[in-house]
């Protein structure tokens, strides 16, 4: 049993250097639910990580006993002499709970994370957790990119047990004598990544005992083919990409499979859900060249060619609430996240800036009459800045902007006030876009 136990920590952390998630000495938080996934994350970071680990626990308030297990946990953590933080939620009942629950869960984790000094949050995802995430999508309909299910590293989230299975899990903690918490909405079959786990994922095993690895193994190969495919789509974009869409003739001109990867950047740029990335929808869209007419995409999507550019429009999509932006801090706006700290001037880029502190900071959409400080003491509005670089207007409420008061200090991913930029050696305040 301790050489099992040995060679699991030896795949974890092998896993760990490949990605680099555990950059040493940097402090990782650990979210922890009490399940098995989750207390055997615990227990390797303690053990495998040079750098301080926390423990956050949620209770997010949605059965009897809750409360009691988020506080098991934090007991368990501060017997491995880790710190502990407890947060309780009070969630309601009701439609898309476990999605609710989930964004709830990060964003406290982000806030405890940029308060307490955390580099980033450890989350329990297992290979099986990976499965059913790219078979749901399968099963939903996506394109190439819905097919590489979670990445090792996102942004600020690490995925550490990425290349373990449930049943691995549960065997390390069962050796270990701990005792997971099982929450009962794991197995409600109102929700359909509960009938993917119990029910697609057996038949696929009784296929081959292999299958949920497989599938999981087969993302993370895709991962790998997107990374060397993504030069050779950008250069395509730039040969085809026409303002707010694609030239047809340049379309055309290229291979088939890079025109559907090229219709499918065209859609995801255009805000539409998953499904609307798959063979299905992408035929609808190419078709929309040979016929002419439009075509209807999930989403309430529409593609279709205007003034001879091939364009994919979607309902305006709703702008995220407005939100303090601590320093250090980091804000969730919508698919990017803004993040504040204290640091040394960087050489000035689209996504990375350093200003002079110009007071309190938060994060919001563009509002009408805005304008940024350029050059020579002129000011140019945000909304003519965004359609010179080919934003367009259905999307620009997406682009998140760094103001104090009404004063906009940086329009994140474009530019930032001339006045407030320091450009050459000196203490300010680093701001980064972080992309999904």
């Amino acid at each position: 049993m301790a050489d099992a136990a040995a060679r699991l920590e030896a795949r974890v952390a092998a896993h760990c250097r490949r990605h680099g998630l555990l950059p040493p000495a940097a402090p990782v938080l650990a979210l922890v639910s009490g399940g098995a996934d989750s207390l055997c994350l615990m227990h390797l970071l303690a053990r495998l990580h040079d750098g301080p680990v926390g423990v956050l626990s949620v209770d997010h308030g949605l059965r009897p006993g809750s409360a009691g297990e988020a506080e098991g946990v934090a007991a368990a953590a501060r017997g491995l002499g880790l710190p502990a933080h407890v947060a309780s939620l009070g969630l309601p009942e009701g439609t898309g709970v476990q999605a609710r629950a989930r964004e709830a869960r990060l964003a406290v984790a982000r806030e405890v994370a940029a308060r307490e000094g955390y580099a980033c949050i450890a989350t329990g995802h297992t290979a099986s957790d990976q499965a059913e995430t790219v078979l749901f999508r399968m099963a939903r309909g996506t394109g190439r990119t819905g097919a590489l299910g979670m990445a090792p590293l996102s942004g600020d989230l690490i995925r550490p047990l990425l290349v373990l299975e449930a049943h691995e899990t549960r065997a390390w903690c069962a050796a270990h004598g701990l005792d997971p918490v099982r929450d009962p909405s794991n197995d409600d079959p109102r929700h359909a990544r509960t009938r993917v786990r119990h029910d697609l994922l057996p038949a696929l095993a009784s296929v081959h005992p292999a299958a949920g690895r497989h599938v999981a193994a087969l993302a993370d190969a895709l991962r790998d083919e997107a990374a060397l495919l993504a030069p050779l789509v950008d250069a395509a974009w730039g040969r085809a990409a026409r303002g707010a869409g694609l030239d047809p003739a340049s379309l055309l001109a290229e291979p088939e499979p890079m025109r559907r990867l090229l219709v499918r950047r065209l859609v995801a740029e255009a805000g539409l859900p998953g499904d609307a990335l798959g063979a299905e929808a992408v035929a609808r869209v190419l078709a929309v060249l040979d016929g002419g007419g439009a075509a209807a995409l999930p989403g309430d999507g529409r593609a279709e060619v205007v003034r001879g550019v091939l364009r994919v429009d979607a309902p305006p999509p709703v702008a995220p609430d407005a939100a303090p932006l601590a320093v250090p801090g980091r804000v969730r706006f919508g698919a990017v996240a803004v993040v504040a700290r204290q640091g040394e001037a960087v050489a000035p880029g689209p996504d990375r800036v350093a200003v002079r502190d110009a007071g309190p900071l938060h994060v919001r959409p563009p509002g009408d009459g805005d304008r940024l400080a350029v050059r020579g003491g002129g000011r140019v509005a945000v909304g003519r800045l965004l359609a010179g670089a080919g934003v367009p207007a259905r999307l620009r409420p997406l682009v998140p902007v760094v103001a104090s008061g009404d004063r906009v200090v940086w329009v994140a991913g474009h530019r930032a006030a001339a006045d407030l930029v320091i450009a050459g050696p000196g203490p300010g305040i680093v701001l980064e876009l972080e992309r999904a």
